[in-house]
């Protein structure tokens, strides 16, 4: 009885831990990772090397900066962690034009944003009727879009991004 009751207690703590989800996850394709990278829209916002946008953050080296842990929940749900250089915000003008970039700069008289066809735009503080700091990031959630094994792959291939 008392073996099998700290065979329980082993598992439960296991499954807490998550041990036994990274045991039962898929093993990733680095190579089959950049092919969807490449195909799906990511280049949109992020860069590698000298190819993609500024507009996110820059993933050349990011497998120097993240475990393969962090780099899945980052693929999965993206909002949980927001670095604060990553945060974006919402500028409506007086003449009510919605403009959404990532923040560059702020200070008491002006806000310095880069908008998502990378160019610099400073607006007055006194000139727009709203001004917020958006809480969630603009990175949308694979999950239910991606399969395991191709968040597998983009992980395995995430996680070689070592910078040069």
């Amino acid at each position: 009885m008392r073996v099998r009751t700290t065979i329980w207690l082993i598992a439960v703590a296991c499954s807490l831990s998550g041990a036994t989800a990274a045991q039962d996850a898929p093993a990733g394709d680095a190579a089959r990772g950049k092919a969807l990278v490449e195909s799906s829209g990511c280049f949109d916002c992020h860069r590698v090397e000298d190819r993609g946008s500024r507009l996110g953050p820059n993933l050349s080296s990011i497998g120097s900066r993240r475990t393969a842990t962090r780099l899945r929940d980052a693929l999965v749900d993206p909002d949980a962690e927001v670095i604060a250089d990553n945060r974006y915000v919402r500028i409506v003008t007086k003449d009510g034009t919605s403009v959404t970039g990532k923040l560059l700069n702020q200070d008491a008289v002006s806000v310095q944003l880069m908008n998502p066809k990378e160019e610099l735009k400073t607006y007055l503080r006194a000139n727009p009727r709203e001004f917020t700091i958006l809480d969630k990031g603009l990175m949308p959630s694979v999950q239910g879009k991606l399969s395991d094994q191709q968040v597998a792959d983009i992980v395995s291939y995430l996680s070689a991004l070592k910078g040069s």
